[in-house]
């Protein structure tokens, strides 16, 4: 009787873990690559001036596709403006503009050197300058890396104008269209 219990106690949890072993399953997913578009896929060109009714200010930006693969881009571009000190100007931000359509962000595939197109475009000040911008960034939605860059021109294109007075007032508020596929969509 001794030896058997010394045989249970020995092989005792070596009977236990072969019971308690189950059997495991690999598994493998394989997912698409991203088709959105990286920041060094995209080239911007611009600011194309525009002729805005009242005396207000606006610009088209161009975005090329300068990869050799297609990629997706969707949604509303971000720009911020700056004085020549480098000044954030505070402007308000919408998505519609008596200057532009209003469109809803739809997925345009940009296939190599294909564009897309946004405006951006605000009212005049009517009471004044606070600040003019000197330059501007721009990120197209979705994508990291370093904005680009853009200049006002001597002729003014692209320059918005920061208003005296009130920060909710029509001078302070800049639209941001939708990115579209044609500038007639704009």
């Amino acid at each position: 009787m001794a030896a058997l219990v010394i045989i249970a106690t020995l092989l005792g949890p070596a009977l236990a873990a072969s019971a308690a072993k189950t059997t495991s399953r690999s598994t493998t997913t394989t997912t698409k690559p991203s088709l959105e578009c990286s920041a060094p896929q995209l080239s911007f060109a611009g600011p194309s001036a525009l002729s805005p009714q009242s005396g207000g200010q606006a610009f088209t930006i161009t975005l090329t596709n300068v990869s050799g693969r297609l990629c997706q881009v969707h949604g509303y571009p971000l720009v911020h403006f700056y004085t020549s000190a480098g000044r954030l100007l505070t402007f308000t931000y919408r998505h519609t503009s008596p200057f532009f359509t209003r469109t809803s962000p739809k997925l345009l595939n940009l296939a190599p050197h294909a564009h897309a197109y946004f405006q951006v475009a605000k009212s005049h000040c009517t009471t004044g300058n606070r600040y003019q911008s000197s330059f501007f960034y721009v990120r197209a939605p979705y994508t990291g890396g370093a904005p680009w860059v853009g200049h006002v021109s001597g002729s003014g294109v692209s320059q918005l104008d920061y208003c005296k007075g009130a920060a909710n007032g029509p001078g302070q508020i800049v639209g941001i269209s939708a990115l579209v596929s044609s500038p007639t969509q704009l």
